[in-house]
């Protein structure tokens, strides 16, 4: 495992790696507790989160993911996935523009 740490909190570490940042929980198997981001304040709100056990509604079906793999608490891993699954279910909201008083179908 290569790359500079460069932020610890409890048993979580970030540490810069190529193009972006790994978040790893050090009480999990490398393999299956560590997950990638673009940028040093994803992974800290990532850690945050998962430490407070809160799930953020407006994340990311990958930032999700995330949070499951960082966590060790598997009621939590089980709400993050069934967010990611019941937002897969519903499928893509389509999308209106608005224009001179109408709404257009956006494509």
């Amino acid at each position: 495992m290569g790359g500079n740490k460069c932020y610890q909190k409890q048993e979580f570490i970030i540490f810069y790696c190529g193009e972006g940042y790994i978040v790893q929980n050090m009480e999990k198997e490398f393999e299956n507790g560590h997950t990638h981001l673009k940028s040093f304040n994803a992974g800290k709100r990532a850690i945050n989160l998962v430490i407070k056990g809160k799930i953020p509604k407006d994340a990311g079906n990958y930032f999700l993911e995330s949070l499951a793999r960082l966590s060790n608490d598997p009621k939590y891993q089980i709400e993050c996935r069934e967010l990611i699954q019941t937002r897969k279910k519903k499928g893509k909201k389509q999308s209106y523009r608005r224009y001179k008083g109408g709404y257009r179908n956006g494509k």
